[in-house]
């Protein structure tokens, strides 16, 4: 009987111990697969939060929706089942409207405007809006631009567009959007996406060049268009509860962290740019460009949704927004 109570206290005592070595683990979760460039920089971010907390806190990660499409993420986030995960601010914007601002068509012209803008005070406090809704944002990552690909002819004039079926994310502006450049969106999970375009459910992709790559949508699409109409920024966060369970430096630590991985995320888009390029080339896609006059086209034919989306958010938020994107422009 002694033996006994000696082993079940060792037990509980082993049970506690492991309670409080997980207690600071993150579990990640993010759409894609592990070689993209999300990936990449999901595993640096880990790399970065072992070294800044002395291993205090560990980064699980957790790719191809393992743990739930972007949406089904927010949600275990909020309730503590997962503690972080990166979302697209499209996948965020029923949460904090003002995500939408970065979901405007033909909103950024360059990676080194977004940079900036996403780095100002205006685009902090939209990250503070979170945690109302018990996540905490942290900073902002991306996939890059998104490119239109499809099946069924080039696209080069906003006619050519016109009619395809095109997945997209579930995001009123995104759809409404493609709907006025003359598309017929589609909105589905990312996980099915490659089912659909295999089958003919759908014609085409809007994504980035990146994501075109890694989840091997070349073997399923014809034609790719740098269209950059959209950027796939997307927004790291942890659960609430996760985070009040985190000490200062701790904090400061994975704060940190997103941080340095932001720029981490910035450096290997910009490099692996021509070289995605050049794979989908070399297996078999079709890759198109749209000069300015035809590119002016598109912008015009969205002129009425981004006029909608501002209309509808903080006026003082909208104009600050704006007046970072406006400073930031290419001289």
């Amino acid at each position: 009987m002694t033996m006994i109570k000696v082993a079940a206290a060792a037990s509980v005592l082993v049970a506690a111990g492991a309670g409080a070595a997980g207690a600071n683990t993150m579990k990640f979760s993010y759409p894609v697969a592990e070689e993209s460039t999300m990936g990449q920089t999901v595993n640096r971010f880990a790399e970065l939060v072992d070294q800044k907390t002395e291993g205090a806190v560990t980064v699980r990660p957790f790719a191809q929706a393992q743990l739930g499409n972007e949406i089904q993420s927010v949600s275990s986030a909020q309730g503590g089942i997962v503690e972080g995960a990166v979302t697209t601010t499209a996948g965020l914007a029923a949460m904090v409207p003002e995500f939408d601002m970065f979901n405007l068509p033909f909103m950024f012209e360059s990676y080194e405007q977004m940079d900036q803008v996403t780095r100002s005070d205006v685009s902090k406090s939209i990250l503070a809006k979170l945690e109302a809704n018990s996540i905490v944002g942290l900073c902002y990552w991306d996939y890059g631009f998104r490119n239109l690909t499809n099946n069924k002819r080039p696209v080069e004039t906003l006619s050519d567009a016109s009619g395809l079926r095109i997945r997209t994310i579930q995001n009123a502006v995104y759809i409404d959007s493609l709907k006025a450049m003359g598309m017929n969106p589609t909105p589905l999970p990312f996980p099915e996406t490659f089912t659909a375009l295999e089958t003919g459910a759908i014609d085409g992709n809007e994504i980035a060049d990146d994501v075109t790559r890694s989840g091997s949508f070349y073997e399923v699409q014809d034609y790719l268009t740098q269209t950059k109409h959209f950027t796939t920024l997307s927004v790291v966060y942890v659960s609430k509860k996760f985070w009040d369970g985190l000490d200062e430096p701790q904090k400061a630590a994975v704060q940190e962290a997103c941080n340095e991985a932001s720029d981490y995320n910035r450096q290997i888009i910009v490099d692996g740019e021509q070289g995605t390029l050049d794979f989908l080339r070399e297996k078999g896609m079709e890759v198109n460009e749209i000069t300015a006059e035809e590119l002016n086209g598109f912008r015009e034919a969205v002129a009425s949704v981004v006029d909608g989306v501002t209309g509808r958010l903080d006026p003082a938020v909208v104009e600050a927004f704006n007046s970072e994107v406006e400073a930031n422009k290419a001289q």
